[in-house]
């Protein structure tokens, strides 16, 4: 039987370029597993020892951190996608959420099974990432025992990349990373402000990218280095390795 959340799904899909389905569709060799399960203590224990064997590490604020930096953001790709392309929101409670696990901790995506409903679909779906991020950010900052500020920052990071994102795919970046500053506003979470750049190319083209407000921790694991978009970076060598990333 159909469902109203799958419908969307479909809808979303079709307004967004192919190539970008991935995000959105379970893959290969995954398990879905109930959203519910990233506020479970022994859970989130076990992700970050699993954790430790990808990043050969056993620094607990590293592994949480790297953690949640790629959870945050399959957690609310099919909401941000949905609302960017149809107007209407999948949910991004935990409740309603199945998450894409693989067995040594990665997260690759989330399939939503209800649709949000309330006065406008930004208010809606701010107050269902509001519950979604507080749920989360607890159950991944008592795991490591580590502050929630920088949880909460990459949060906005997350928000802020996964609009430029569905903007991307369905061909509208203008109009989709206009909606992030709305959106962490009327989110009301201890939140920095959403930013972005509008970075060169070699060859005079440009391409906007999030201008982080967060720092992952790649760096303090073994053989790591900075990303290149990294806060931690200076503007000048920030802006010339993004400018590489741009297309030529």
């Amino acid at each position: 039987m159909t469902t109203h959340a799958d419908q969307l799904l479909a809808r979303t899909l079709d307004g967004i370029r192919p190539t970008e389905h991935g995000r959105l569709l379970p893959d290969e060799g995954c398990q879905q597993v109930p959203g519910s399960l990233v506020d479970d203590p022994g859970w989130m224990a076990e992700q970050m020892r699993l954790r430790s064997r990808i990043w050969n590490t056993e620094e607990a604020r590293v592994l949480a951190t790297l953690w949640w930096f790629s959870a945050s953001t399959r957690l609310i790709t099919p909401s941000v996608a949905s609302f960017v392309v149809t107007g209407e929101v999948l949910s991004p409670r935990l409740a309603d959420l199945r998450l894409h696990w693989h067995p040594d901790s990665r997260l690759t995506g989330v399939t939503s099974v209800s649709v949000l409903t309330g006065s406008t679909p930004l208010e809606s779906l701010a107050e269902a990432l509001r519950q979604t991020l507080e749920r989360s950010i607890a159950s991944v900052s008592a795991a490591a025992r580590m502050r929630q500020r920088p949880l909460w920052a990459i949060a906005t990071d997350a928000i802020a990349g996964c609009l430029l994102w569905a903007g991307r795919a369905q061909g509208t970046p203008a109009r989709a990373t206009a909606l992030a500053a709305p959106l962490v506003t009327a989110i009301d979470a201890p939140m920095p402000s959403p930013r972005y750049t509008e970075i060169a190319s070699q060859a005079g083209t440009s391409r906007l990218f999030t201008r982080r407000t967060s720092c992952c921790l790649l760096y303090r694991a073994p053989g790591e280095d900075k990303c290149s978009s990294c806060p931690g970076r200076s503007p000048d060598q920030r802006h010339a390795l993004l400018r590489e990333a741009a297309p030529h």
